[in-house]
């Protein structure tokens, strides 16, 4: 082990700022390494010819650079997540690798931009008139496009009626004025998985309406957690992503939906079903509105198969007359989905240039999945081998939040499960997505460095005051 030299950065504006521009330095030119050891705070100062302060100054900043880490009762040594940061920015160019956003890959076999563009090509050329999608469209779709929208759905949800059937503005906006009428109905109270998408809470309590947490496992919520809450706290509503579930990756099996619909029928339970993922399964399973379509809203955006740039995402109500209550919540809130793009979707859907898409997508997922269980080879990822994304579960000498933010400062983003709780929970976990990255040797880059800190000993906290 070495131990470092003590010196000042000369062209520093001051000496303590020169200390740790020192420590920076020789750590970026790996004159020090991971572990190696600082001198004693007095050794430095008697040996610079400074005050003690200016040392403890230094030392206390350099820590906060994620430089150094103090050991009680064995010193200062150089972190163990040192070398991270200097890797990662020289291979981003300053640039964070993003492993946060739970964005589809863009497979090398097309150019998403290329296929717009064509599909809005082919639907001119195809017309004699100008495009019904340069208007404004009626707020639940065009009637063309919702027939479009029963075929892409026809394969979890059969023979779907079009008067039940609605176009908005991405999941988020459909949930949204789910809520919006539900609230408007009486809901005050909602169940949901103990790790949950974010956006569900921000809508509710926006609504006013309480969030109650649900005990989950590998196949999803547990009946029994979810029969209590329904006993204790009366819930209305239960919200899930039944398959490859954001964040945890779950999908629920069939004996288990079972189980869940029983529960809902028992105690009035309306059901948001929430399925962004289903296109990525080998084999489907029966959606929850098919087994409880009279209680059932279902939300199936493209965003998560394809783009978000789409903006697409269809409802389907429990009952028309509830799609008409729908239809004027979505009006007042957002009015339309864009038409060029729901255009552009009714295309591929009717040609079946859709499927190819999606496959290639779901393709490039497992690719990535793949070399991610490579890397991290460890019994505590959460995955679906064809899904966007992973949940790493954390030992017990990190903290999520802590963990997530050592990740951003040496140069990866990804999202900690604070982010996502519903209720409390001491889980510590992080989801890591797998889709932003442009190409597998930066995706590789970004999950070697993650995997040098879960390594670590100890994830420092950064210091609030």
């Amino acid at each position: 082990m070495t131990i470092w030299v003590p010196r000042i950065q000369q062209n520093s504006a001051v000496k303590y700022t020169g200390i740790v521009d020192a420590i920076e330095s020789d750590i970026k030119q790996r004159l020090i390494k991971p572990g190696d050891k600082l001198p004693a705070q007095r050794h430095i100062a008697e040996a610079l010819n400074i005050d003690l302060t200016t040392v403890t100054r230094a030392i206390n900043e350099a820590a906060k650079r994620g430089l150094v880490e103090t050991q009680p009762g064995s010193g200062c040594f150089v972190a163990q997540t040192a070398f991270q940061h200097y890797n990662s920015t020289s291979l981003t160019a300053g640039k964070p690798l993003d492993l946060s956003m739970n964005n589809p890959p863009q497979p090398s076999s097309f150019k998403l931009e290329q296929e717009v563009a064509l599909a809005l090509q082919v639907i001119s050329d195809s017309s004699s008139s100008p495009l019904e999608q340069l208007n404004y469209q009626e707020t639940a779709g065009h009637p063309s496009d919702r027939e479009a929208g029963k075929s892409w759905l026809s394969s979890k949800i059969s023979d779907v009626d079009t008067d039940k059937l609605l176009i908005a503005n991405g999941a988020h906006s459909a949930l949204f004025s789910i809520l919006s009428y539900l609230k408007k109905s009486g809901l005050t109270k909602l169940a949901a998985p103990d790790f949950s998408y974010p956006g569900l809470r921000s809508i509710a309590d926006h609504f006013d309406i309480d969030v109650y947490g649900i005990e989950m496992d590998k196949d999803g919520i547990i009946p029994a957690s979810l029969e209590r809450l329904c006993q204790q706290q009366q819930p209305q509503a239960l919200y899930l992503i039944p398959n490859i579930d954001n964040p945890t990756t779950t999908t629920i099996p069939l004996s288990r939906r079972n189980e869940i619909v029983a529960i809902a029928v028992k105690y009035d339970l309306t059901l948001i079903e929430d399925d962004p993922y289903f296109t990525f399964l080998d084999t489907p399973i029966r959606s929850f509105y098919s087994l409880l379509p009279d209680n059932t809203w279902h939300i199936a955006t493209l965003s998560k198969c394809i783009s978000p740039a789409l903006r697409v995402a269809y409802v389907v109500a429990p009952s028309s007359e509830q799609a008409l209550a729908l239809a004027e919540e979505i009006r007042v809130s957002h009015l339309m989905a864009p038409p060029l793009m729901v255009a552009v979707v009714s295309h591929w859907i009717r040609s079946g240039r859709i499927i190819d898409i999606t496959t290639a997508v779901k393709t490039e997922n497992r690719h990535r999945q793949q070399l991610a269980v490579n890397i991290f080879n460890s019994k505590n990822i959460w995955l679906h081998p064809a899904g966007p994304h992973f949940w790493l579960q954390l030992p017990k000498v990190h903290r999520a939040l802590d963990f997530a933010e050592q990740a951003e400062r040496s140069g990866v983003s990804i999202v900690p499960s604070t982010a996502f709780v519903t209720a409390r929970c001491r889980l510590q976990a992080v989801r890591i997505s797998l889709g932003v990255a442009a190409d597998h040797d930066e995706l590789e880059k970004a999950l070697r460095l993650l995997v040098d800190l879960q390594q670590a000993n100890q994830v420092r906290s950064r210091s609030i005051v």
